[in-house]
Parts: C-alpha cells; structure tokens; sequence
C-alpha cells in the first residue's frame, strides 16, 4: 500500500490505485481522488453497495407522457442525431435517478448499458449503484463527472459518466437529470459541458412548456368568467386562480373545502364531469369541471360552482367553528363536524322519505356503515342486507337474492361497488328494480354504494347520488373517530393518544379514509396494552407525511428507517448505523420521505 506522499507509477490508474487504498486503507490514510468522489465512495460503502455487482432494482415502467419527458423528447432527438455515430449514450432520469429515457448508439454502447442494466424503469441512485454520473450528481445536487474507476462499482469502470441536475422552472428543485455515459477514453471536459448545456435547453423547454400550459389554463379561466357571474376556480401544479365571487360569496372554510374537493377531482378525473358538494356552512356547490389541454399535455382544470341554499335544519351551522347544531346521531358512528354532519343529514332525510338512494365515495370512507347506521335508528328489527357484485357467473344469484329481499317490508338492501357491474348488467338490474319499485306491495328501500360513478342505467333507479366525503375533508373529526375507535377494539379502551399523535394523524392525507384509521389503530392496540399512544408507537405509514404515492421499494425503506429510529431510541445516527448508512444520507431520506422526528432531536 502507498504512503500518502506517494504517486501511481507510469501505466497505472490513479484512480483505481486510490480506490483500492480506500478500500482496504486505514482511516489515517490520505486517499488522493478528487473530495467529491471521495465523499461519494464514503456514502457508497455506507450504503453497503455491491463493489463486484450491480445491482440495481427495477422501479416502474416510464412514463413517457410526463412533462419531462414531453419537454425533453426534441432535445434528446436532436441531440441523438448530432452524436449519431459516436460511442455517446443519452440518459434521462427523474429526481430519484429512475432511467426514464435512453438514446444510444456506436458499437456495442447499448449491449453494454444493457450489462450493467443502465435502461429504463431501473433506478441507478447513489445507493443502489455507488459512484456514478447519475446517483453522485443527485445526492451532491451539482454536475458531476465520474471517469473510470472512479466508480465505486467495478463493473461501471469502462464508463465516463457526465451527470447535470435539471430543476424546475419555477419551484427551482431538482425534477430530473441528464446524463452522458461513454467509454472511459472519452474527454470528461466535452461530456461535462455538453450535458450541462442539453440540461439548461431542456430547462428553458420546461419554462416554455410551464408558459404554454399556464397561457392555456388563462385563457379557459377567463372564457368561463366572462360567460359566467358564478364563482370559478382554475388550477394545476403551479397555479391556482379564483375570481371575486369565488372569495365574496364563500368563507374560507367553505373555499378551503371546495379546494381541496378541486384538486381531488383535478387528479383523479380525465374529462368533464358534475357533482353537487357538501359545503361547511350547511349549503351544497353544484361543481362542473372542465379539464385543459395543451401541446405539451394537461394544463390543470377550471372549475364553476353553482350555490345552493342552506338547508333549513342547518341554517343555523356556524362555518367559523366547523361544527353544526344540527347534528344527527347516528348508532354506531362518529362524527360532529360541518362537512360529516351534511352528509349524515342528507342520508337521513332521504331514508326517512323512503327515496332509493346511492352513496358515492372513496372505499372505506363509511358508505355501508352510514346505511346501516340509519337502518338501525329507525328500523332496528327490519332486515338489512349487504349484496357484493360477485363474478360474471354469479350474477344469476345475485338477481335472485335481490327481487326475494327487495319484497320484505321496512327491509333495506344494499348493493356494493356497484361500479364494478357492466353496463349490460346494470341494464338488466334497472329494468327488475323499476318494476319492483313500480309495484305497490313492495316496502323494502334499496340502495348502492359506489366507489366512482355508478353505471348510466343505474341513475334513472337511484337518481339521487350523496358523496361521502374522504377523511382529508373532514379531519376536524379526527379526535373523535380515533376515540370511538379505540373504544370499539379489545384492549382499546385502555388506550389514550397523545396530543402529539392526534397532531401527527391529522397531518396524513389518509388515502384509505377510515378503513386506514381502523387498521393503523389495530396496529397500536397490538404493541401497547395500556397508557398514553406516544409517535413512536405509530405503525410506519403513519411517520411519513409524504402526499405522494410511494414505490414499493420507497415503502420498504421508509418501514425500515422508521423501524430503525424507532429501535435506536429515535436518533438518526444510531439509525444510520443499523441500516448501514450514513447520517447524510439518512438525514436525505428523512426530509425525502418527510418523516417526524421528536423536537429534541
């Protein structure tokens, strides 16, 4: 082994020989490499990444429709045909080093990205790959250069890789990367400056774009407010717009509601669509949405709110304070505030009318439990029955329960996720329903849950639809649900939670609505007999508030750094350790997937 005041000899690779120094030299030792590549082999080692292998996992397929890739695609095609030719590969990826594009070309270039599997849907971050042009440039969040045997990984040694960051036009993070993989022998210099410049184009292609998509986002804003005195919200990513009765006619709980309703709607929904909300104050919006395109993709959705009047038994609901006096206590559920309590309110009326009804809302947000409940208050004796769509098969059984059920007086039938029926089924189901409800020995009332939008012959049988609002929009019962809970579970009732946890769960975006809650608290009844919930008792899901959906390889991280904070007495060094990471990259992970740690720490 050399001293730290000696040199390669003629022939040898520097770079190499001081890879191997840091691979078997002591921690006195000087390892003569560049300190960025330095600090990068000391993240790769913490990382416990393959030296001999690659391995790398395989993420998800790309999305070639994104607005990176839309943005990038010209660039890369007239960069592609420059290099035409030359042993030059071409790679784009997103923020967290997923290989979303590759172009290649010269002898052998591509069989050999294929060999170290450098392609698309594989994520080639730092701590997957070690010391490379894609992972090093995004944990250092500068360019990077990365020749030879400066990779941590031997099978990446032919290589020089020239990795540039790509941020976003407006919110300045890193969104992507550029990167020019060749043979070792190419000039660094050259690869370097010419990633850094395609990164900047396609940089000034996303401003282009996020110009493109705004403009087009305006001008459907401003077409609707001059056709309408209504109030009207418009929205994507970047921008939301909202016109004077927007902010007159609504308080803020009720704009606030509406908001969150728009975005909610703006993510999941494709084309044009109707809805009629349940607002705080007791009054209902009938929401239209019109979703905008543009070259370059979405451009968001603007949305136009027709009010109605405030129902007589809510009129007096206070939208400051979110809660209403006129709730109604259901058997078997829980809940006070104003947006709940509208919902109830709604499902209660149209029972005691004896209308057939369908509750539309995300699975596990209390569609079944609110029919059962009303059931129960007014007709504790009648029979009640759930109906699951069952296979094509079964759909024989299915008719034949329903028209015997359908006959018993004060009954009320339920048939789940009627979404999934096909419009040829739900045609048949209509035409025996009408008949039924035509008959005047029939007393039984029906109902459907639907998680999307029922079947379009359905409607003429159900023709008043109530939305069941999500958890995120109705958290102000967060409190209350978690007690009646808890109270419900074998041991439960032993159990408090903390302020600091009742903080903490309001913060989660709850996509599995209170069906989520049930299971996270079934989690906490299993590992604390007694005493006062504290965070750390919290299942993983519950330590991360991340709004985005996470890979299954983001999950599993995430699982495993809370599992070991929790186990390391909540210190992110102590946890570093036993994951065998660094504590920057630990203290990465922690602001990537946004997970609380005590205020003393």
């Amino acid at each position: 082994m050399r001293g730290k005041n000696e040199s390669a000899r003629p022939g040898e690779d520097p770079s190499g020989l001081a890879r191997e120094s840091f691979m078997s030299a002591a921690a006195e030792t000087e390892i003569h490499v560049r300190r960025m590549i330095l600090a990068s082999w000391q993240r790769s080692r913490d990382s416990d990444v393959d030296i001999d292998r690659i391995r790398v996992p395989y993420v998800r397929h790309p999305d070639l429709e994104a607005p990176l890739c839309r943005s990038a695609a010209p660039i890369l095609d007239s960069l592609g045909e420059q290099l035409q030719g030359e042993s030059v590969s071409i790679i784009l990826t997103d923020h967290a080093g997923i290989v979303l594009d590759r172009r290649t070309s010269g002898p052998g270039m591509a069989t050999a990205l294929d060999r170290v599997l450098l392609a698309p849907g594989f994520s080639y971050a730092e701590e997957f790959a070690g010391t490379n042009g894609i992972g090093t440039t995004l944990s250092s969040g500068r360019a990077t250069l990365v020749e030879g045997r400066e990779h941590y990984n031997h099978e990446l040694g032919l290589f020089a890789c020239a990795g540039a960051p790509i941020k976003h036009p407006t919110r300045g993070q890193i969104i992507g990367l550029l990167d020019l993989t060749s043979w070792n022998t190419a000039p660094g210099a050259m690869l370097s400056a010419l990633a850094t410049a395609t990164a900047h184009q396609i940089e000034q292609e996303l401003l282009a774009q996020t110009g493109i998509r705004e403009l087009a986002l305006f001008s459907e804003y401003i077409r609707v407010c001059q056709q309408s005195t209504a109030p009207v919200l418009a929205l994507n990513n970047d921008v939301m717009m909202s016109n004077n009765q927007f902010r007159l006619l609504l308080d803020a709980p009720e704009q606030e509601s509406l908001t969150a309703y728009a975005i909610d709607t703006m993510q999941s929904a494709q084309q044009e669509m109707m809805r009629t909300v349940a607002l705080p104050s007791g009054r209902s919006a009938h929401l239209r949405y019109t979703p905008v395109r543009c070259s370059s993709g979405s451009a968001g959705g603007v949305f136009r709110f027709r009010l109605g009047q405030v129902d007589g038994q809510l009129r007096s609901s206070s939208p400051v304070s979110g809660r209403s006096p006129a709730t109604i206590s259901l058997p078997g559920l829980a809940g006070a505030g104003a947006v709940w309590s509208r919902c109830v309110h709604q499902v209660d009326s149209r029972y005691r009318a004896g209308d057939w009804i369908a509750l539309e809302g995300e699975p596990g947000t209390g569609k079944r439990s609110l029919l059962r409940a009303v059931h129960r208050l007014y007709h504790p004796a009648a029979h009640f029955r759930v109906l699951e769509i069952p296979p094509p098969d079964g759909f024989g059984e299915l008719v034949a329960a329903l028209l015997e059920d359908v006959t018993r007086t004060d009954a009320l039938i339920v048939l789940a996720n009627a979404e999934r029926l096909t419009e040829d089924q739900a045609t048949t189901l209509s035409e025996l329903l009408a008949e039924a409800a035509a008959d005047p020995d029939q007393h039984a009332r029906m109902a459907i849950t639907v998680n999307s939008s029922a079947p379009t012959s359905l409607r003429t049988v159900f023709p008043r639809t109530i939305d069941v609002p999500p958890l995120r929009h109705h958290i102000d019962d967060l409190g209350e649900l978690v007690r009646f809970l808890l109270e419900r579970m074998p041991g439960g009732e032993r159990l408090t939670c903390s302020p600091q946890v009742l903080a903490q769960l309001a913060r989660l975006n709850w996509p599995g609505n209170i069906s989520q809650l049930r299971g996270v608290l079934q989690h906490v009844v299993q590992h604390r007999r007694s005493g006062v919930v504290q965070v750390e008792d919290l299942p993983p899901e519950c330590r991360s508030t991340s709004r985005r959906v996470l890979t299954p390889i983001e999950a599993l991280e995430r699982d495993a750094i809370v599992d070991a904070l929790r186990d390391g007495g909540e210190s992110p060094t102590t946890a570093a350790k036993r994951l065998g990471m660094s504590r920057a990259t630990m203290y990465r992970k922690l602001r990537q997937y946004e997970i609380s740690l005590p205020v003393t720490h």
